[in-house]
């Protein structure tokens, strides 16, 4: 039975990963688009202009545009979930239930801090960097749900505590 409920959480976060991958790649091509000149197809739609924010300073860390990151935050969480669906007897993808939760955590302040940047610094929303945000709440949300309890014991929490 809680294979099955593990499978389940996978899948899940697979898909939420597929999904954001698309949604990251769609990102960068917008970024390449937004910095030879072009436009963003949300431009006309007020307080919802991509190209702002993509063309702000908090769209790249330390260079590399954020949409790249997004994507290989999804490719590691969709990676991570494969590899425990499919050697779960393993006990090496022990692991990943470790780092599922720990990569989920690591977008998600990422997503809060890019989302406080869209609404206070560069006061524009890009409902694709959302969607991006969305989705990786939803897969943290699900790898904790799963997983917590395994990433509390390799951090020496204790039960009841």
């Amino acid at each position: 039975m809680e294979t099955e409920q593990e499978d389940r959480t996978l899948t899940i976060i697979m898909i939420l990963s597929i999904i954001g991958l698309i949604d990251a790649i769609y990102l960068s091509y917008l970024h390449h688009l937004v910095s030879s000149g072009g436009g963003c197809p949300t431009e006309n739609l007020p307080g919802l202009d991509c190209g702002v924010v993509l063309a702000s300073d908090q769209a790249k860390l330390f260079g590399i545009p954020v949409a790249w990151l997004g994507i290989l935050g999804f490719i590691g969480l969709f990676g991570l979930s494969l590899d425990r669906y499919l050697n779960m007897d393993l006990e090496r993808t022990y692991y990943n239930t470790i780092l599922l939760p720990i990569t989920g955590l690591i977008g998600t302040v990422f997503g809060i801090y890019l989302t406080y940047a869209e609404a206070f610094i560069i006061h524009e929303w890009c409902p694709f960097c959302l969607i991006a945000f969305g989705l990786t709440l939803g897969a943290t949300f699900f790898a904790l749900k799963e997983y917590g309890s395994s990433l509390k014991d390799f951090l020496g929490g204790k039960d009841g505590v």
